[in-house]
């Protein structure tokens, strides 16, 4: 029997005040049996190709290596690099339980995302958190729509190591989609057998205007209302003109939220094209 990987954690590190504050978050949870891969990637300072060797992930000892204030002995911390577009790499990585980084790097504007984040929202290949704040998540709002998308944010969550010391409320708007019902038990069923007992809220649609706005509107409302330290929710992935015309409802949470954020997309559906 082929065993299991070890849950891998992937931060990505610029050495911004951006990525101090991802690896704050990190220290404030605990990763037993996990493996911690601390990325940093830079772009060739010049147009000359390179060999495989360094524009490809690598491990190396940097002047200042990300540590763990309280290490757990179940728990490796690994140092990697690669000389090469930091979007590209983290967007190839593979064998990831989640990514980790910060809304913006160096010479970003605080107010919007960086260009990296930007990227890795467009259709994220791992499980995503951009993460804005260092404090310990003591309260979560999993929003779900019944998608296979959404699926992948609950099973994301529920496998965190520390989500059974979390208080999580599940947000599903009934709009006349059976699977909005099925989501919201199939989530509920992920956190209980995770170690948590979910405060399910189901909003029937009368009572919610229609309009893409008005959900986004209604998952920031409940971010507020419940002070979440952090929203799950899926994404379809929206781009190009559709994304320019609808927009996203990830991607407004993720521009909106005063929390962090884990996003997750499960590939492409026959619905999408």
């Amino acid at each position: 029997m082929t065993a299991m990987p070890a849950p891998r954690l992937v931060v990505g590190d610029d050495g911004s005040a951006a990525a101090d504050v991802v690896w704050l978050w990190v220290n404030n949870h605990t990763w037993p049996g996990w493996t911690i891969s601390v990325v940093t990637a830079r772009r060739p300072e010049s147009w000359t190709p390179l060999p495989p060797e360094r524009t490809s992930l690598h491990r190396w000892e940097p002047p200042t290596p990300r540590v763990l204030l309280s290490p757990d002995p179940t728990t490796r911390v690994e140092h990697l690099t690669a000389e090469a577009d930091p979007r590209v790499v983290l967007d190839t990585i593979e064998d990831t339980s989640l990514l980790a980084i910060g809304p913006h790097g160096k010479g970003d504007l605080p107010l919007h995302l960086g260009s990296t984040a930007e990227w890795l929202l467009h259709r994220p290949a791992l499980p995503l958190a951009i993460v804005r704040s260092a404090r310990p998540v003591r309260r979560v709002l999993l929003s779900t729509d019944g998608s296979v998308h959404a699926r992948r944010a609950a099973a994301t969550l529920a496998a965190l190591p520390w989500i059974a010391s979390t208080v999580v409320t599940v947000l599903a708007v009934r709009t006349g989609r059976d699977d909005v019902d099925r989501g919201l038990a199939e989530a509920t069923d992920l956190l209980r057998a995770a170690g948590v007992e979910p405060n399910p809220l189901l909003i029937e649609g009368e009572h919610v205007p229609t309009g893409r706005g008005d959900v986004r509107a209604l998952i920031l409302g409940e971010v507020e209302a419940t002070d979440a330290d952090l929203v799950a929710l899926g994404t379809a992935g929206l781009s190009g003109l559709r994304r320019a015309v609808l927009g996203s409802t990830a991607s407004a949470v993720v521009h909106n939220a005063p929390c962090s954020v884990l996003v997750a997309y499960a590939g492409a559906t026959p619905s999408e094209g």
